[in-house]
């Protein structure tokens, strides 16, 4: 029985072989070849999966489309302009005169006398104070390169426009200016070695007050230029010289400006007009030549007075700062288009 029944299922086999000799397609257990369920198998998981180079394309266009959505907008805007304003020292230093033109002014009008709030807008003042004198540190060899950048004006003013034109002048009032502006960076830290003990002062450093029992004298450089108040004085005097020949110059810039772009009849340019700038220019130092008249004791003016004049003095400093970064375009750059945006640009140049 047994060989019978295998010799059965064997003939029965040998016939479906040779039954299906003239297909191609392998045969199955159920006797259906399977081509129609292999062919919707297929086409069912090519339409439902992606390559995985198109997978990555696809998650870099939802992620560049997101930054771009949330930074690319006014939030971003918004830090464009800090990183433009902190991009040079001038910057920063303008940045931390309104601050600290903030805290004269809060510690006058925002809080009581002899409070909390008082005594820490006083400390925000004094410390942001101490730590400018970091960026004026060494200016003073900058002003001696900028002395002869004035006399490259003055004999370029001469050959182009004559001795007694405006960019002649120009050239003269930035030779002063910047002479004045010598000065008063070499008192300023002059001042500073003084209060650390690089230069001896009769007022003793703060770190070296636990050694120093009895009085203390001056050191020769200090004597001979009258003591730290002489210095301060003569600081300030020379900064109020800068200041007046800055002025100057920029009064006649801007009268050159006004005639040339009205003689053209043009309107405001922008941000960058040179009207604007001058005008601007002249309004801050005309505030910081306020405060200067009060140091010197000239003129009287209450500690908020101050505040605000520092402020106001400080935000056009940052202004003018901020496109000098721009049209030097040494600041913040603009971010390329993003994939899907390039993708319909050049679909767009496509001809069909």
């Amino acid at each position: 029985m047994r060989s019978r029944a295998c010799s059965g299922a064997s003939s029965s086999y040998e016939d479906l072989q040779d039954e299906s000799a003239g297909y191609d397609d392998p045969i199955t257990l159920s006797g259906a070849s399977g081509e129609f369920l292999a062919q919707e198998l297929a086409k069912w998981t090519k339409s439902r999966s992606l390559p995985a180079s198109r997978l990555s394309e696809r998650f870099v266009e939802n992620w560049e489309l997101r930054v771009a959505s949330v930074y690319d907008g006014p939030f971003g805007s918004f830090f464009n302009f800090i990183y433009d304003v902190l991009q040079f020292s001038s910057g920063r230093d303008k940045s931390c005169a309104l601050l600290q033109g903030y805290a004269k002014f809060a510690s006058a009008v925002l809080s009581q006398p002899g409070s909390e709030s008082n005594l820490m807008y006083r400390g925000i003042e004094d410390s942001l104070s101490d730590g400018r004198k970091i960026f004026r540190l060494f200016k003073e060899h900058r002003e001696v390169y900028k002395v002869r950048r004035g006399m490259s004006r003055f004999t370029e003013g001469v050959s182009e426009s004559g001795l007694m034109s405006i960019s002649a002048a120009c050239g003269v009032l930035d030779m002063l200016g910047h002479s004045c502006s010598f000065f008063y960076y070499l008192g300023d830290n002059l001042l500073w070695a003084a209060s650390v003990g690089i230069v001896r002062a009769k007022e003793v450093p703060r770190w070296q007050r636990t050694m120093w029992k009895g009085g203390r004298k001056n050191g020769y450089v200090v004597s001979l230029l009258g003591g730290v108040a002489s210095i301060k004085r003569k600081k300030n005097l020379a900064s109020i010289w800068r200041l007046v020949f800055a002025v100057a110059a920029n009064l006649l810039m801007l009268r050159k400006a006004l005639g040339k772009l009205g003689k053209e009849g043009k309107e405001f340019q922008g941000p960058d007009d040179a009207r604007l700038f001058h005008s601007l220019e002249v309004v801050g130092m005309a505030a910081s030549f306020r405060i200067l008249l009060s140091k010197l004791g000239y003129t009287q003016a209450s500690h908020s007075t101050l505040g605000l004049l520092a402020m106001l003095a400080a935000a056009c400093g940052i202004w003018s700062n901020w496109r000098k970064v721009l049209r030097k375009h040494c600041g913040t750059k603009t971010f390329g288009a993003t994939l899907l945006e390039r993708r319909v640009s050049i679909c767009d140049d496509v001809e069909f």
